[in-house]
């Protein structure tokens, strides 16, 4: 899948949609109704990561996300940052992802990409920490949370406040941030 990846902690695929009549919300300009048997083998199960739907669902969306210039060749980032200001709450996780402290509820996004988002907090929080994140009802698709790995944090001089950089772990928020920056999705 190249430069987008899958949150293989995940129990099961995150477009295959119990409530909306069992559907798979992987594709788009049509309709997937997957068999009883593909959901017990894939939709419903981690390994959805090895479903021809979802797998040909992460290449379309790489090959939208470089056509529109999102995902960038060569240099130190992949992915294209964008500046937006967007509410957050960011809570500390424990190994298995859980959330167990809240970290700061006054944080903001400095930026966004595909692969993960700048911040501002009042906290410090260190390298390599799990943090569970909300986005604030200012985002386009309030109450989305998710959870990534902090890459690193610094202090912001005589202000009291930090920024730190963190990379998503869940392929499925980096297909609602393209949405969101209005990249198609296939």
């Amino acid at each position: 899948m190249g430069n987008v990846t899958c949150n293989p902690n995940d129990k099961k695929c995150p477009y295959w949609s119990k409530n909306n009549g069992h559907d798979c919300r992987m594709t788009k300009g049509g309709l997937y109704i997957p068999m009883p048997e593909h959901i017990e083998l894939f939709c419903s199960t981690v390994h959805y990561i090895k479903c021809h739907q979802y797998m040909r669902g992460c290449e379309l969306l790489q090959e939208a996300a470089k056509k529109y210039g999102f995902i960038v060749d060569g240099g130190r980032r992949r992915f294209r940052r964008i500046s937006e200001r967007i509410s957050l709450v960011v809570t500390l996780c424990d190994v298995n992802r859980r959330p167990i402290e809240l970290l700061d509820d006054r944080a903001i996004t400095l930026d966004l990409s595909l692969g993960g988002l700048r911040i501002e907090s009042h906290r410090e929080i260190p390298p390599e920490t799990l943090v569970a994140f909300e986005f604030g009802p200012d985002f386009s698709s309030p109450d989305l949370a998710g959870v990534g790995e902090v890459k690193w944090c610094e202090s912001r001089l005589d202000s009291g406040l930090f920024e730190a950089g963190i990379a998503f772990s869940d392929f499925s928020l980096t297909q609602a941030i393209g949405n969101h920056l209005g990249l198609p999705m296939m």
